[in-house]
């Protein structure tokens, strides 16, 4: 089958996950070099960022890309044929990487704690391009957290897609009254 066709060029798992692998590299290199508080700090405001990243999945998910052109076109094609390969559009992916990297500095006005932040951040967004990909796997595993993960999108994808937006897990969805019911 064919990568969906998107606006301008767009990247195919797994090159996919280069840029927010690289912004994780250069995000933990500014960090050791501007933050001298000490691995705990550092590895809280990670774990807090990755927990951001939770909520930031989901409402990507429910609200841009079920809701906002092309984004919403591009998803819905994504729903219609979800075994074809995706491609994640650049127009879509360096943006959210920049935003994802910088934002944090500069809303807690402390560049250490939004370096790691933004670390934990984009390392969320990695683990959800890898699980995602895994999700669209025939069977991706028999039991296990990936298995949980694998039905929770194949309702959303087949059942109702107003429903099961979390990718990485359904806290949100319960949270918010998107669960799968």
């Amino acid at each position: 089958m064919e990568d969906f066709r998107v606006a301008g060029p767009a990247l195919r798992f797994p090159a996919s996950v280069l840029m927010p692998m690289l912004a994780v590299v250069a995000l933990t290199a500014g960090w050791l070099h501007v933050d001298a508080r000490g691995w705990a700090v550092g590895a809280a405001a990670l774990l807090a960022g990755l927990g951001a990243w939770t909520f930031a999945e989901y409402a990507l998910h429910r609200f841009i890309l079920h809701r906002l052109d092309p984004f919403r076109r591009w998803h819905l094609e994504h729903h219609h044929a979800p075994d074809v390969p995706m491609r994640t559009p650049l127009l879509f992916s360096l943006p959210m990487v920049l935003v994802l990297a910088g934002a944090p500095s500069l809303l807690l006005g402390d560049p250490g704690l939004g370096l790691a932040f933004s670390g934990g951040l984009i390392l969320g967004h990695l683990a959800q391009e890898v699980v995602h990909f895994h999700l669209h796997q025939p069977e991706p595993c028999r039991e296990g957290w990936l298995r949980r993960r694998w039905r929770h999108h194949h309702f959303h994808h087949q059942v109702d897609e107003r429903r099961a937006f979390g990718t990485l897990g359904g806290a949100w969805d319960r949270l918010l009254g998107t669960g799968r019911g």
